[in-house]
């Protein structure tokens, strides 16, 4: 089993492999907001990457029409992309389009590289590495970026999520040396020249973003606050008077649902 991580959307295309499941990750703040929403009572979300085509879908009184560009709400739309502005009452029993600047563009495209794509973030990355075990094949984590480049948010939550599926596959601390020396009578070579031996119990590679993510989840353990604060996006909403967007968003595995995007739209399983 090959876990890929890929920082930033537009490595997507790049991609000669395709995959059993996809993760998409937008901590700050889209994949954030969509699994608050399907908590707190939304009955499905519809991700949109152009804003013309969320306003056509906004003319529903059933729908709410929510989204942002560099941060900011669009005009005329009912909700921005606070996860805050998404409880209950506001929410429950709506179906939500969303349009943001990363994360809903993501989406769309990490569905042309696999079969499934699952909604994650730092509030439910245990229960996304539960539910990745009921996938049987390769794993896609891709990291939304901020601008077109790496985001220190979107590769932490990558890396908690690697952390915890290694757990629960038994796997306390992956340590390549160890893997070295399991694998060093092995002659056959999977993508990218990396050795796999399919005897070895547990048998799984990552590959090198994969690995540094999962350092960096090490690394700030838990203390994602700090996390997103050190990230270049999470200062700018800090900025922009949004802190306790921050707080929100840098809680760690607060919530059981996982969102599970298919055929346009996004529901809740657990």
């Amino acid at each position: 089993m090959m876990i890929t991580t890929v920082f930033k959307k537009a490595d997507i295309s790049n991609l000669k492999n395709t995959y059993r499941v996809a993760v998409v990750l937008d901590v700050l703040r889209a994949t954030t907001t969509i699994t608050t929403a399907l908590k707190n009572g939304c009955r499905e979300v519809i991700p949109v990457a152009d804003v013309d085509e969320a306003r056509k879908l906004g003319d529903d009184p059933n729908v709410l029409l929510c989204g942002e560009r560099s941060a900011v709400k669009l005009p005329g739309f009912n909700l921005g992309n606070s996860p805050l502005e998404f409880n209950c009452d506001t929410v429950s029993g709506k179906t939500v389009v969303l349009t943001t600047t990363n994360g809903t563009g993501a989406i769309k495209m990490a569905a042309k590289k696999s079969g499934t794509v699952v909604i994650g973030s730092l509030l439910n990355s245990k229960a996304v590495a539960k539910k990745l075990l009921q996938f049987n094949g390769d794993i896609l984590l891709v990291c939304s970026g901020t601008r077109g480049n790496f985001s220190m948010e979107d590769t932490l939550a990558a890396g908690f999520i690697v952390k915890e599926f290694l757990s629960l596959k038994g796997i306390k601390n992956y340590s390549g040396q160890e893997i070295t020396k399991q694998r060093s009578n092995v002659s056959d070579v999977y993508a990218a020249e990396t050795p796999i031996d399919n005897n070895i119990e547990n048998n799984i590679v990552l590959n090198d973003s994969s690995v540094a993510a999962y350092r960096i989840s090490l690394f700030y353990n838990d203390n994602t606050l700090d996390a997103l604060y050190d990230s270049l996006h999470g200062q700018k909403l800090a900025q922009l008077g949004m802190r306790h967007d921050l707080t929100y968003c840098s809680k760690l595995n607060t919530c059981n649902l996982v969102p599970i995007y298919k055929d346009g739209i996004i529901t809740a399983t657990t």
